[in-house]
């Protein structure tokens, strides 16, 4: 069963739910932004159907349904205490201490901020919200000085980015602070089968420009990602399995790995995949629609998938707003799509209500891999268009 909600629903996405004529909640979102033709369930049949379904198999583009699951089933009901071990990020640290006993950890509210000194965490640290989405209020400090200009502006950013979405999924009100997790940064969209096995759709490297940038700007995919991490990654997430009983959960897993091999987890999302449809690089990179895998409970077949891509990269750029724009500018997507030889989609994004413009997905060769350079440098601001006698 889906619930597709705010704040995005893709083609593929839409495409899927009508021609699959797969069970979709009808309500405010879905209504406007999804065919007729689907196959929508009033409120009363989605609860009829989950209840059908051990609260299994549901998937949802969107955390912002986690109140109305709260509020329809109760936050003490076994689908809300699942969500609510990965959403959370500190019940998720402490559900996981005896796995990973090297990760530190410790919960502040937004009024101890002040007060706090970098001396008494006594290591450089990572903060962000203990429930939280899109990088919002996620920082990382290494000495005093810089926590003294964090501490200036992670309330406020934190709770202006909190406007667009529900209190479910971004809150401002509690940190977690935690140790720095070393290696490369890799994100999993998976599913757990009806054996409690982890099923993985893809892995995503997570491009930064340096070690301070903690926003989701660049994603990579590609035939050697998946055949070299493939494995290691399916024994991560089976320690994570037995943690519980997930059979039929969607997740969108945030991991670092060492140098020396060893998996650690970022956080976990639970009841989707990539955030804003971005999961949709698994379709233009390996054809392995992720709604019909999650349906059909399939598993991918990766040494047919990946034949012939050896030498191919699939990147996805999420182009962000930093600054909101006037009622006269507007943001050239033409020029952004010019920047990459080989775009496969460029999805614009309502920049006057999210601070987003497009999420743009492209090939890479091995004679345009300058091109991911070019994507993580890429100054959103500087394609902004403001018609002449205009203040820029």
């Amino acid at each position: 069963m889906f619930i597709f909600d705010e704040p995005y629903i893709s083609d593929l996405a839409q495409d899927y739910l009508v021609e699959s004529g797969a069970p979709l909640l009808r309500n405010a979102f879905s209504k406007k932004a999804v065919s007729k033709r689907a196959n929508f369930l009033s409120e009363e049949e989605a609860i009829d159907q989950l209840k059908k379904d051990d609260f299994r198999w549901l998937y949802s583009n969107s955390e912002n349904v986690i109140g109305w699951i709260n509020t329809t089933f109760g936050t003490d009901s076994s689908l809300s205490k699942k969500i609510d071990l990965f959403k959370d990020k500190f019940t998720f640290r402490m559900a996981t201490a005896d796995l990973f006993p090297d990760i530190t950890f410790l919960k502040i509210s937004a009024a101890e901020i002040e007060s706090l000194t970098f001396a008494s965490v006594g290591t450089p640290f990572i903060i962000k919200p203990v429930v939280g989405f899109i990088s919002a209020g996620v920082y990382r400090v290494n000495n005093e000085a810089e926590w003294d200009v964090v501490k200036k502006q992670l309330h406020r950013i934190t709770a202006d980015a909190a406007k667009a979405y529900p209190k479910e999924v971004l809150k401002s009100d509690f940190f977690i602070i935690e140790s720095i997790l070393p290696g490369e940064e890799y994100a999993v969209d998976v599913y757990f089968d009806d054996e409690n096995r982890p099923v993985v759709l893809n892995i995503l490297h997570h491009i930064f420009r340096d070690e301070h940038d903690m926003s989701d700007r660049l994603y990579i995919t590609s035939a050697e990602i998946i055949r070299s991490l493939l494995l290691p990654v399916e024994k991560f997430l089976n320690d994570i399995a037995s943690l519980g009983d997930f059979r039929g959960l969607p997740v969108h897993a945030e991991i670092r790995i060492g140098a020396d091999g060893t998996i650690r987890p970022v956080e976990i999302n639970p009841l989707r995949f990539a955030g804003w449809c971005s999961t949709d690089i698994a379709y233009y990179a390996y054809g392995i629609n992720v709604y019909e895998y999650f349906t059909l409970k399939k598993r991918p077949d990766w040494d047919t998938l990946l034949q012939g891509k050896m030498l191919k990269q699939y990147a996805m750029a999420v182009i962000d707003r930093p600054e909101p724009l006037s009622g006269e500018q507007s943001f050239d997507y033409n020029k952004l799509g010019s920047f990459f030889s080989s775009v496969l989609s460029v999805r614009e994004i309502d920049y006057q209500l999210f601070s987003l413009y497009a999420f743009v997905f492209f090939e890479v060769l091995p004679e345009t891999e300058n091109e991911l350079e070019k994507a993580l440098e890429l100054d959103p601001q500087g394609l902004v268009i403001t018609p002449q006698g205009v203040p820029g």
